[in-house]
């Protein structure tokens, strides 16, 4: 049974926004890696200043920061607990620790991949940027090519283990969000 939950796309795809959907559908808690790499970007500490750097750039952490943060949840979880990931395995290494971890434990996942053009990706980041204020949306094509570079061999490497369900992400979150759960619910 299926009892973890990864979103992937390109940057502004929707990922935070369908995670969240889903994990009140599903009852279960969300883990935002970009969220918790902003949380720590707050702290006036060396580390808070190093992750702050690499956020503000619209950079990737090292895969092995990334994995020791998902691994920290995945370990705290009990037996079939859910749980909707959003923003883990974006290089191919932390991807396959990821896949490797959850074998070990026992936890079947899949990802959902919300596909989404560079154009809309374009239009959305920048409208939240006006919105939001998030600062690493100032750099939309570095946070692309980041995608582009590490990302796209990640969600490769899962689809080639069987573990994806691709979306359409442009129309509207409610059909986003169906979409999602009719092709959950077949699994």
């Amino acid at each position: 049974m299926v009892n973890t939950f990864l979103f992937m796309g390109r940057p502004g795809s929707g990922k935070g926004a369908q995670s969240k959907l889903l994990a009140q559908k599903l009852g279960c808690k969300v883990f935002s890696t970009g969220g918790h790499m902003r949380e720590i970007a707050k702290r006036d500490s060396f580390f808070g200043r190093k992750i702050k750097e690499i956020v503000d750039s619209g950079g990737l952490t090292p895969y092995w920061f990334a994995s020791f943060v998902f691994e920290e949840i995945l370990f705290s979880l009990e037996g079939n607990e859910k749980v909707v990931f959003e923003g883990i395995g974006r290089k191919e290494a932390e991807a396959r620790l990821f896949t490797e971890i959850s074998e070990w434990l026992g936890r079947d996942f899949i990802v959902i991949y919300l596909d989404v053009s560079e154009k809309t990706i374009i239009e959305r980041l920048k409208k939240r940027r006006l919105k939001e204020g998030r600062v690493d949306d100032n750099n939309v094509q570095n946070r692309l090519n980041n995608y582009n570079t590490d990302t796209i061999h990640a969600i490769d490497f899962f689809r080639s283990i069987g573990k994806v369900i691709d979306i359409d992400g442009e129309p509207s979150p409610d059909a986003i969000a169906n979409l999602i759960w009719e092709k959950l619910s077949v699994l």
